[in-house]
């Protein structure tokens, strides 16, 4: 794809995040598959669908614009699961892999915070005001996300470390 225009960087954005949101999808539920706290596998089935609903959003985007997502990779993705997954060998015990887990999905969503906030931003000097209002949605879900798992964290990070 030749980058010549705003457009095409938009483009080329919205389709990255737009496979990071499908990975995402995905990799929540090998999380949840993994970690034994009930109250973050909830989260984790909770932002799912959270997800699912983003993905939806940003291909509503891409119709507005006359686009269809392009193939480009979300490396930042990727390589937060792939962290994961080289964890998980290390054999943590359940607390520390929940530990790990959160802080993986914190990163996660600081990301897309970041990325969406570009997004935002471009397509309302694309003059977008529809797209402009799906992308401000999916960005308000993840700080909203955001926040639950840095309070969770913390309160989690409280008890264990707390003195016996």
């Amino acid at each position: 794809m030749a980058f010549n225009s705003p457009k095409d960087l938009f483009v080329h954005e919205l389709s990255m995040m737009y496979d990071g949101e499908k990975k995402i999808a995905q990799m929540l539920d090998e999380i949840a598959g993994q970690v034994e706290n009930q109250t973050l596998i909830q989260m984790l089935q909770t932002h799912k669908e959270e997800t699912q609903h983003q993905a939806k959003n940003l291909e509503q985007c891409f119709q507005r614009i006359g686009e269809s997502p392009r193939q480009v990779p979300c490396g930042v993705v990727k390589t937060i699961h792939n962290e994961f997954k080289e964890f998980v060998k290390q054999n943590p015990s359940s607390d520390v892999l929940t530990m790990f887990a959160i802080s993986g999905a914190t990163k996660t969503e600081h990301f897309e915070i970041a990325t969406y906030r570009g997004l935002v931003c471009k397509a309302m000097l694309m003059g977008d005001a529809e797209c402009t209002s799906l992308l401000e949605a999916n960005l308000l879900q993840e700080e909203e996300t955001a926040s639950k798992l840095e309070r969770f964290a913390h309160e989690l990070g409280q008890q264990m470390l707390a003195p016996a």
